[in-house]
């Protein structure tokens, strides 16, 4: 038999007396309210019979040392309860909650029986321990600890009339009353804390058939979009298949060689277009983690905008930077590269000739870096601004529709975001923000989003 099998064998006889705590840390926080619940309700009980001394009589060394003691062994109890580490199994448990209820019901006793007078008001200190049985044990164990404190409550009278004869019968049935209300106040408690940990369970079982909804909702929505995306790859790549198997027969069947270098041109193009549609959905689909460092973002904004001069110049547009020196982001360099150009290149596309597109970088609020990609071109409609980045998703003729899914793709797995902010006629403005320092789990970045 394994330790632990063991272990579970000797715990099931337990449950008949001892109800385990759902944790350790509530077990530990209970019992402390506990403990601090008796020293104070011991030092409210010390105090108030110090200002009645004339009336109660004065204290003897024993009393005092029975105080002392209980105080001690507290006190220890409290230490050695926020001392341990790793959660001790249900038998420590049973075994540290039996020990610390009788050992605290015999310093209530050993106190009232030193108390000066029969009325002596120290066995309130009976009723903590009492309530902490009510939280751990079972109804068989709760009255067995109610039987022997209302045993014992009669018992200090007895014993006091022992050393001060003759005997009240009033006084017994003062005890006898007091040991009615021990058994009222556990069984209430005992009822609430009942009541609770059936709420609770209830409450488990809803988060939990709530965290089933919701994988199986996850799941569906997964195969989903991986139905669309299918689709929409089919229907990508069918296009330039089809031209390409079409051109290739023509050629075959070609008379002249301009006829055949003219469908030979097609077959090319058509094999550039599909290959480019491969690698833009092989970049979306295995993005890398970023390697992050700490990257300057005017230098970064200054390299991407030299890159698209060339082609700018060619549809005379100009691409502009704009960022202060010292402006630090913690992301990879290349892939915030890859992401700029991505936003750089659709902004261009969407821009009049003469126009302008402007790379703003700045400080974002909380820390690292926010870029912003902006362009004078016409707004985005509606029913196109909401699908922008879905994957395949285009309304250029030679577009493949993965730059913004990439773009934001890695936007994500820097644990930052891309945002189209400005959408009106004139002012077209993305947003790409970047964390400022490195996170403290030491991870990459949440998984890019996958559309």
């Amino acid at each position: 038999m394994t330790e632990s099998a063991a272990a579970k064998g000797m715990a099931r006889p337990l449950a008949k007396w001892f109800i385990a705590p759902p944790d350790f840390e509530s077990f530990r926080q209970q019992e402390s309210v506990l403990i601090l619940l008796n020293l104070a309700v011991l030092a409210g009980t010390l105090s108030i019979h110090l200002l009645f001394e004339p009336t109660l009589g004065s204290p003897s060394r024993w009393f005092f040392g029975a105080v002392a003691l209980t105080f001690l062994v507290q006190t220890l109890e409290l230490i050695g309860l926020h001392g341990i580490e790793a959660p001790p199994s249900a038998v420590a448990l049973f075994a540290y909650s039996r020990l610390s209820v009788w050992s605290n019901i015999g310093l209530a006793f050993l106190i009232s029986v030193l108390g000066t007078t029969v009325d002596s008001h120290y066995v309130v200190l009976m009723v903590i321990p009492l309530i902490t049985a009510a939280f751990r044990f079972s109804l068989p164990g709760i009255l067995a600890v109610v039987a022997v404190a209302g045993g014992l409550t009669m018992a200090r009278v007895w014993l006091y009339f022992q050393h001060h004869p003759p005997s009240q019968a009033i006084e017994y049935f003062e005890a006898a009353n007091v040991a009615m209300i021990y058994l009222v106040v556990v069984l209430f408690v005992w009822f609430l804390v009942g009541q609770l940990r059936r709420h609770q369970t209830r409450l488990e079982q809803s988060l939990h058939e709530l965290k089933q909804a919701q994988d199986r909702l996850v799941a569906g929505e997964k195969l989903a979009a991986v139905g669309r995306l299918a689709s929409a790859i089919a229907h990508e790549i069918r296009n330039p298949v089809a031209m390409i198997a079409s051109s290739g027969t023509l050629a075959r069947r070609a008379g002249s060689g301009d006829q055949r270098d003219e469908m030979l041109d097609i077959v090319v193009q058509e094999a550039s277009r599909l290959e480019k549609l491969t690698t833009d959905f092989l970049t979306y689909a295995r993005t890398k983690p970023p390697a992050m460092q700490a990257t300057s973002m005017s230098t970064a904004l200054g390299y991407v905008a030299g890159l698209a001069g060339a082609r700018a110049a060619e549809s005379s547009l100009r691409v502009e930077a704009e960022c202060p020196s010292g402006l630090m982001a913690w992301a990879d360099p290349f892939q915030i590269h890859q992401a700029l150009l991505n936003l750089v290149v659709n902004a261009m596309d969407a821009s009049p000739p003469g126009g302008r597109v402007v790379l703003r970088g700045e400080q974002a609020p909380g820390g690292g870096a926010r870029v912003a990609v902006e362009n004078a071109g016409g707004a985005i409609p509606p029913e196109a601004a909401d699908r922008i980045f879905e994957p395949f998703f285009t309304t250029k003729a030679a577009g493949t529709g993965l730059g913004l899914a990439i773009a934001r793709s890695i936007a994500l797995a820097h644990g930052g975001g891309l945002v189209l902010q400005d959408n009106t006629a004139g002012l077209v403005r993305f947003v790409l923000t970047l964390p400022g320092e490195p996170r403290k789990e030491g991870g990459h970045g949440p998984s890019p989003d996958r559309g």
